[in-house]
């Protein structure tokens, strides 16, 4: 097992917004499900979701946290070295979304701006990627995170449905003077790749008319090529048997476990397997952090999703905490991360607007 060391850097904010639309999944899933949509809903442990209204893209909402973590935590444009965006769900194909954010947030032209295409694993990769270049450059990185799932979902679909959502994150890390250290390893597994997948689009199988035609498949979905497809029941095989003995060896190797790291923030893919996944490794349900009940799985921005909704409310001592991050899902990939978070780090989560018309209806407020 390879471990990364990353030293002499800090986080200081975190923040997330859900789109425009929210979604209760009960009641969404009936159309799908009929009389057992409820059951369906307890199983997963999803009982909203939000999603994106037409025309808004990941990287409006990841700018929109980018621009409260810039004013929250008192960061200026010439502050920024570099932009790191993950995302499997780019405004376009090219060009690449940073691109975007360096224009958009007016940061110097001579800084380091792409992005990353991950899935469910992307934010340890992220953090990982943009601390590296805080320690080269000694300045500030902005890692933006999000995906619209939505925009390459059918919505007749019985696997994806009843889970996936789309977020936006912003997480700012700075140089830091003490020398704590953050330890992050990484798995991959290319064979499974066809379990989370969007067959058509892409250089090996460019789009075709007949891509976007509706067929209904022996798994019960009826989605269209340029949909995601999921084999539920292999994502679940990989993290309950391959993800978490291999988080557990990670822990082994860098002798720490749940008595010695305060909290776990798991991909939240659904509830029902991050309690499994937390059982496993020893981590208490009170110390897991959970954000996937209220607002859905949204890809790997569940994890700084779940960051900026429970960093100031769990974070109450004064003193950094050591936390385990994991993400796992389409690759197949995983990724994890032991890191420090404190309560003087900035954190919010809020819902993005949009772009409202004259008169239009207010979001309501999220907790």
């Amino acid at each position: 097992m390879q471990i990364f060391h990353i030293k002499g850097v800090h986080i200081d904010g975190v923040t997330a917004c859900v789109p425009e639309r929210k979604i209760d999944n009960e009641t969404s899933l009936r159309q799908l499900y009929k009389e057992e949509a409820k059951l369906i809903m307890e199983s997963t442990g999803i009982r909203t979701r939000y999603l994106a209204n037409p025309g808004t893209s990941s990287a409006d909402l990841c700018i929109a946290c980018a621009k409260k973590l810039m004013e929250g935590t008192g960061t200026k444009s010439e502050e920024i070295g570099g932009v790191v965006f993950v995302t499997f769900t780019p405004d376009r194909l090219m060009p690449f979304n940073a691109s975007l954010v360096q224009e958009r947030l007016g940061l110097s032209k001579e800084i380091p701006a792409f992005d990353i295409s991950l899935a469910c694993s992307g934010y340890a990769y992220g953090l990982y990627i943009a601390s590296t270049f805080v320690n080269a450059s000694g300045k500030k990185v902005l890692l933006l995170d999000g995906d619209i799932q939505s925009a390459y979902m059918s919505k007749y679909d019985k696997s994806t449905v009843p889970v996936m959502a789309d977020a936006g994150t912003a997480t700012l890390i700075s140089p830091a003077a003490d020398d704590t250290e953050w330890k992050f390893t990484f798995y991959t597994d290319g064979k499974g790749r066809e379990a989370l997948m969007i067959p058509g689009g892409g250089s090996a199988s460019p789009t075709k008319v007949e891509d976007f035609e509706y067929h209904d498949f022996e798994d019960g979905g009826r989605r269209r090529n340029i949909d995601i497809y999921m084999d539920g029941f292999a994502i679940f095989k990989f993290v309950a048997m391959d993800v978490s003995k291999w988080l557990e060896r990670f822990l082994a190797e860098i002798e720490e476990s749940a008595q010695s790291i305060k909290f776990f923030v798991p991909h939240q893919a659904n509830m029902y397997m991050i309690k499994k996944l937390a059982r496993k490794l020893k981590f208490a349900w009170e110390n897991t952090w959970q954000s996937g009940d209220a607002v859905g799985n949204s890809a790997s921005a569940t994890v700084p999703v779940t960051i900026a909704r429970e960093g100031a409310n769990q974070l109450d001592e004064r003193t950094e905490q050591k936390i385990l991050i994991s993400g796992f899902g389409g690759g197949l990939s995983a990724s994890a991360g032991v890191i420090t978070l404190d309560s003087e780090a900035y954190y919010e989560f809020f819902q993005y607007e949009g772009k409202k018309n004259k008169g239009e209806k207010q979001n309501e407020e999220i907790s």
